[in-house]
């Protein structure tokens, strides 16, 4: 509701697809390789990485333009950036990839900026504690990685 008042329409649904997706990361995570005291993780394929960030940029253009000419969205590139990113991020957390955290210190970032201008600046704090989170995630999955 705070992201729909803010007219920061891709965050709000975007808290949708996190409840979903949360659901199917529970059960993969319980089902995974487990390795270290942990869960296994692993990096990409090149391939396969080039493949996800042409898919996160083509999805964020396409949602980013219907944004911005069928709603009053107030930052349609920069929230569908934010979503389509998180999506990505989510669904490469789910399958256990270094990768997702690199996206998330990204969607942190982003995050901070637009919510500190559209007002929200307890949102924003909150995505700075977020931030640090992903940073130490990061840290720690590329170190299990090579590992």
């Amino acid at each position: 509701f705070v992201f729909w008042d803010a007219k920061l329409y891709s965050d709000a649904l975007l808290q949708i697809f996190f409840l979903l997706i949360q659901l199917y990361g529970w059960w993969a995570w319980i089902h995974a390789d487990r390795v270290d005291h942990g869960v296994a993780v692993s990096w990409l394929a090149s391939r396969n990485r080039l493949k996800w960030v042409a898919g996160t940029a083509l999805g964020i253009a396409i949602w980013g333009s219907g944004m911005a000419r069928f709603t009053d969205a107030a930052a349609p590139m920069a929230d569908a950036a934010i979503a389509g990113l998180s999506v990505s991020a989510q669904i490469l957390q789910s399958l256990r990839k270094v990768e997702s955290w690199v996206l998330w210190v990204l969607v942190d970032v982003l995050a901070i900026g637009l919510f500190a201008w559209r007002g929200l600046n307890v949102t924003a704090a909150l995505y700075g504690l977020f931030l640090i989170l992903a940073a130490m995630g990061l840290f720690e999955w590329r170190r299990r990685a090579l590992a």
